[in-house]
């Protein structure tokens, strides 16, 4: 680990996420490079890095292969994978490959912070979530994210997921409270 600054690496295609986690952990005093594909990883020194946070699902790859290659290159690096679409399989997976912890999004940054700084000689055991959302929130969360791909046009969006225009507006408004 760096003595001085801490060095933190996000690897996220979303990039709004991505700014508000790095303005976060800026502001917490680390140093922080943000990468959007995982082609890029190549281009970085990542044993520079002492934590890793990784997306499991990016546009170019899977967060999984991440993993493998940032503890391959850097087997001191502590990865946390990000989620949004959270599973046991794919959490035992993941701190299989050697990341420290699996959350999902949203995320609270004092957590995930708490997390990269758990003390790892001591035995700590890796945190399997125990309550995953429920279904409702994946779907809702999956409609959003495919209706943000085809940048709000709701009849791209509901041939992308297979549905009638009308009934993925219909779950749209069962989706928002009412004001």
């Amino acid at each position: 680990m760096s003595e001085t600054t801490p060095q933190l690496l996000v690897v996220e295609d979303d990039e709004r996420f991505a700014d508000v986690l790095s303005s976060e952990f800026r502001d917490r005093g680390y140093a922080v490079t943000a990468v959007s594909e995982a082609r890029r990883l190549s281009e970085l020194d990542v044993t520079a890095f002492d934590y890793a946070v990784v997306d499991l699902r990016l546009r170019d790859a899977s967060g999984l292969d991440v993993i493998v290659e940032l503890k391959a290159r850097s087997p001191k690096i502590r990865v946390i994978v990000l989620t949004g679409y959270g599973s046991i399989a794919t959490a035992v997976q993941a701190t299989k490959l050697g990341a420290i912890d699996y959350m999902t999004k949203p995320i609270d940054i004092d957590a995930l912070e708490r997390a990269f700084l758990s003390d790892e000689e001591a035995g700590e055991e890796v945190q399997i979530p125990e309550a995953f959302p429920s279904l409702y929130r994946h779907e809702r969360e999956y409609i959003e994210y495919v209706l943000a791909e085809c940048g709000g046009n709701i009849s791209e969006a509901a041939r992308r997921l297979g549905l009638h225009r009308q009934s993925l507006q219909r779950k749209l408004r069962k989706f928002t409270p009412p004001a």
